[in-house]
């Protein structure tokens, strides 16, 4: 991923009318060794709403993410998400946004309640606010039926499901989703940003969906 940085030494503002951008680079950039540069100088403003970040694979998107979550260090540059600095807020901004990963790292041997339920103590939840909230997030996925099956007999569209319910049970503002198509039929990709769609609307989320399939 590549971009002009655009004129002035601040990060860009908000486009007027629109609300505090969500999220804000100025001439971010990621070097790895190698050399392999994954993001060269990118100067970006990202507005409430949805958002698609689509790019090959090795352009940089989940390079990006990582970074916009505090995971992940820039050679240089900088980058703001939801007023938070990405070097040193990382803590903060992971208790404000939603993380759905690329690569299925869902364990088999537990129910998809079980699962978001723990995300959901992770995120600083009590127990009972927890289970609740899992509940409600799988319903909103579409999987409220199905809660208490084990996740290793789940299709890979019900993992992906397992996956966007997961960022969702922390109530964040924001969700930032890698590839959540990846390994879904054309009809399963657009029953998955069919509910992508619904869930921002509904519940006034700004996400932010990356996917290397520019359709």
């Amino acid at each position: 991923m590549c971009a002009q940085p655009s004129p002035g030494a601040g990060l860009p503002p908000a486009e007027p009318g629109r609300g505090p951008a969500v999220i804000e680079a100025l001439e971010l950039t990621k070097r790895y060794p190698g050399p392999v540069t994954a993001l060269d100088a990118l100067t970006v403003t990202v507005e409430p709403g949805i958002t698609g970040l689509v790019g090959t694979n090795g352009a940089g998107k989940s390079t990006l993410i990582k970074i916009l979550l505090g995971l992940l260090p820039p050679t240089s540059g900088r980058a703001r998400v939801l007023g938070a600095d990405s070097r040193h807020d990382g803590e903060r901004i992971r208790t404000l946004t939603g993380y759905m990963p690329e690569h299925d790292c869902l364990p088999p041997d537990v129910t998809a309640t079980e699962f978001v339920t723990h995300l959901g103590r992770m995120s600083g939840l009590p127990p009972t606010a927890a289970k609740e909230r899992a509940a409600e997030s799988l319903r909103h996925v579409g999987l409220y039926e199905e809660r208490y099956r084990q996740i290793g007999t789940y299709s890979t569209g019900m993992k992906q499901r397992v996956k966007l319910a997961q960022a969702l049970v922390g109530d964040p503002r924001l969700l930032l989703l890698d590839e959540p198509t990846v390994g879904l039929d054309p009809a399963g990709r657009t029953s998955m940003l069919e509910l992508i769609s619904r869930i921002g609307a509904e519940f006034g989320i700004s996400i932010v969906v990356a996917s290397h399939l520019l359709g």
